[in-house]
């Protein structure tokens, strides 16, 4: 059995003085509290590791706090695992967020792909998916490039190149 604990389903308020004292009321020393804070927000997720100065003080802290009632959530205290290698974090990363492998034919999973700045990729939505300012300008260019067409006093085309009914016309003067 290890020195350091887990200790889970934290209310999200605690602070590390509280768990200090709660941790140290059996006579046991605290020798570190680490609250685990959301990235985002900085906030606490519900979780703690702290270490005791032994591996007794850490079994009796284990066996007195595990399913107890702390603030308004019942605690859980486990012996806390170690890190696995390969899952983020530390050097070597690998898992969520971690670094990936670089280059053509590098690491595991399939085929290698070209690096990929993101104009080439095909948007996956429709042409909505494209901002608001970049639809209104292809519009507006087609609604210029329809005016360039149909420049002129209409003599030449009366129906502005569009023909409706009058289509086949030129096949009834026979």
């Amino acid at each position: 059995m290890g020195k350091r604990l887990y200790v889970g389903n934290l209310p999200y308020d605690t602070d590390e003085a509280s768990l200090r004292e709660a941790f140290s009321q059996g006579g046991g020393t605290v020798e570190r509290v680490h609250i685990v804070l959301d990235r985002e927000t900085q906030r606490p997720r519900g979780f703690a590791f702290i270490e005791m100065a032994t591996d007794e003080q850490a079994k009796a802290a284990m066996a007195a706090l595990d399913g107890v009632m702390f603030g308004t959530r019942q605690l859980r205290v486990t012996e806390a695992e170690e890190r696995r290698p390969g899952l983020g974090g530390g050097p070597g990363g690998g898992g969520y967020g971690g670094p990936r492998p670089a280059g053509p034919g590098a690491g595991p999973g399939g085929p290698a792909r070209p690096a990929d700045d993101g104009a080439n990729r095909p948007r996956n939505f429709g042409p909505d998916a494209r901002p608001k300012h970049e639809r209104a300008r292809e519009i507006e260019q087609r609604r210029a490039s329809q005016r360039r067409r149909g420049a002129g006093d209409g003599a030449e085309d009366p129906f502005h190149g569009r023909r409706g009914s009058r289509r086949f016309e030129d096949d009834d003067e026979e």
